[in-house]
């Protein structure tokens, strides 16, 4: 029991590390209590145009972005991509630029979100669409209210 409890309190600190190293040296945006897997990918390009929410937690592999090479006219190069309080974003789950997650926001893994998400709704698919609305997510990151399905 000893050595469990060691190992889940280094694991405590390299996650907290992580999140002081984006921060302070990646400059972005991050809320208090936050978890992000450091195999997310977080844009490298515009780094300061992410804006993550407290309570929040990025899973494996998720990818967000916040800007758009394929636009073309420079005012759209650079968004701001931006995720709320208490939202979770599922391993693999993909977040265009400019896109705003709501508080209380879950999205499913592997979703492609390509538009604003209201608060408390879980989205799924690729596109993104609404599957349930009134979802309420905990301080630890786990939904304590499913509210509705969506038909």
């Amino acid at each position: 029991m000893i050595s469990r409890s060691f190992r889940q309190n280094i694991s405590k600190m390299i996650a907290n590390g992580y999140v002081l190293y984006l921060r302070h040296v990646r400059k972005i945006d991050v809320g208090k209590d936050c978890n992000i897997s450091w195999r997310a990918t977080l844009d490298r390009a515009n780094p300061k145009g992410i804006h993550i929410g407290d309570n929040s937690r990025i899973m494996l592999e998720a990818l967000i972005i916040a800007h758009d090479y394929s636009r073309g006219d420079k005012g759209k190069l650079w968004q701001d991509t931006v995720i709320g309080n208490h939202c979770v974003v599922g391993g693999r789950a993909i977040i265009l630029p400019g896109v705003r997650l709501g508080n209380h926001c879950f999205v499913a893994a592997g979703s492609v979100v390509t538009k604003d998400v209201p608060d408390h709704c879980m989205v799924a698919g690729n596109p993104a669409k609404i599957i349930r609305t009134g979802i309420v997510i905990s301080d630890k990151t786990q939904i304590v209210d499913f509210g509705q399905l969506v038909k």
